[in-house]
């Protein structure tokens, strides 16, 4: 078990999926090939099944698919494969991955597209040609039925669960509003898309990544999953979690931000990579141990199950360790607050794991470093790790509630909670956006303009 500390695990699923043709010659044949004999489609953004409002858009999945990101998965599952990842939280390999990765359109569409099986369709984005879906089945879902199984709940998944999912859990608003037919496939992106700033800055695919730790000598890199700009909790978490607790030493800290659409009152994305940037940039961590990138996905907030996902997207970017911390990419009071770390130490059988997910078959190498909390110790006057002070009674926690609060009325937060660099940076995408959080017109404006160009492929 100890060479894995010192060993880049190998992908998930054994090699990287890349399904991404990068010779524009080569690309234009297929699309010239296809023009007479495939269908088209417009990618659509998933709405709120009752308000309306943007909560998720395919290419995402899409891209995160192609470049590695969700290895070994290649594509929309099929109705086998779908009914394994809800039931067992494995793919048909046997591989473990928890959530369904699905291509769902609308009757209405399905029906103006005339598509069926052993049928190639272009994907097109903002008007352009994107990707292939080589459809191998067809079929129907029920967007309800989907979005209590993909979660669970209190009844089925009794260890971990403590409330009924609904309409205030983002992650199962979002498959409640697939539409319910799915086109199961291989993605293949025949139109490498261009990232805006700041974006451009921060992309960097799982081989790519693998490539710049080896040139920086990581043999050991351990991942921060973000959703926020960071406080200084954030960054004492990473720095206890990357030198002083059981990864030793430590070469490097991955952050890796989740882009997409999330919930009301997360930053804006770009004050996301930006923030995160300011750490290093400004010398509170080692540059050369510190690095910030992204991967597309619209969150979930699926806690445990999230942290699956993460655990993949992370041993395939080549981490070789995972900090998971209290609530970990959780919403509201849904699953109990420590679930992922009881996943990851215990297992949790209800779904399908009778002992931590890297001891099960086909399950991660990454290792988990699973972490307490940061306190501000008004008596130390400092942050204080929670088993490290004992000042109990006075312990302060950092609450982001409150930094919101501070922020939207144009406050500084103290040093001791966030750094004047990370600050200047939501007060930039602040009067960007003329908000500092994420709102409906945020989400509308994001949908609309998305975080990629495409060139011309004609």
């Amino acid at each position: 078990m100890a060479g894995l500390y010192f060993n880049r695990p190998m992908p998930h699923g054994g090699k990287l999926v890349e399904r991404v043709i990068t010779d524009r010659t080569i690309a234009k044949k297929y699309l010239a090939a296809c023009t007479k004999y495939c269908a088209f489609y417009d990618i659509k953004p998933t709405l709120h099944y009752k308000r309306g409002v943007p909560v998720r858009n395919v290419y995402r999945e899409i891209m995160s698919v192609c470049y590695g990101f969700f290895s070994p998965v290649e594509g929309s599952m099929t109705s086998a494969e779908l009914e394994s990842v809800l039931s067992k939280r494995r793919l048909l390999s046997g591989w473990v991955f928890p959530y369904p990765i699905l291509f769902d359109i609308s009757r209405e569409d399905y029906k103006k597209l005339g598509v069926s099986e052993g049928d190639r369709l272009i994907l097109r984005l903002k008007g352009k040609p994107f990707a292939m879906l080589d459809i191998e089945e067809i079929y129907e879902i029920d967007p309800e039925e989907l979005a209590n199984r993909t979660f669970g709940s209190p009844e089925t998944n009794p260890e971990v669960v403590r409330e009924k999912f609904d309409d205030k859990h983002p992650g199962w608003v979002i498959y409640r509003s697939h539409q319910p037919i799915i086109l199961a496939g291989k993605y293949t992106i025949i139109n490498e898309p261009i990232f805006k700033p700041p974006f451009d800055r921060f992309w960097l695919p799982p081989r790519k990544c693998r490539e710049v730790m080896e040139k920086r000598g990581w043999r050991t890199a351990i991942a921060h999953q973000t959703r926020n700009v960071p406080h200084v909790g954030h960054e004492h978490l990473m720095k206890n979690a990357a030198y002083t607790g059981d990864v030793e030493p430590c070469h490097g800290i991955l952050v890796n931000a989740i882009i997409g659409v999330k919930r009301r009152g997360d930053y804006p994305d770009e004050a996301i990579l930006e923030a995160h940037e300011a750490v290093n940039k400004y010398g509170y961590i080692k540059p050369e141990r510190h690095m910030v990138t992204f991967t597309l996905w619209d969150m979930r907030y699926g806690n445990p199950l999230e942290s699956l996902l993460h655990g993949i997207i992370r041993q395939n970017m080549g981490c070789t360790h995972h900090m998971f911390g209290r609530d970990h990419a959780a919403v509201g009071e849904y699953y109990d607050s420590y679930a992922t770390q009881i996943l990851w130490l215990k297992g949790i059988p209800s779904y399908g794991f009778d002992k931590p997910v890297n001891e099960v078959e086909g399950g991660l190498l990454i290792r988990p470093q699973n972490m307490r909390e940061f306190w501000y110790c008004p008596v130390c006057k400092e942050m204080a790790y929670s088993e490290n002070c004992n000042h109990t009674k006075e312990k302060e926690k950092l609450s982001g509630s409150l930094i919101r609060g501070l922020v939207a009325e144009g406050v500084q937060p103290p040093v001791v909670i966030m750094r004047p660099e990370v600050f200047k940076v939501v007060v930039k995408w602040w009067k960007k956006f003329n908000y500092p959080f994420v709102n409906e017109r945020y989400v509308q404006r994001k949908e609309e303009e998305l975080e990629v160009d495409l060139p011309d492929l004609d």
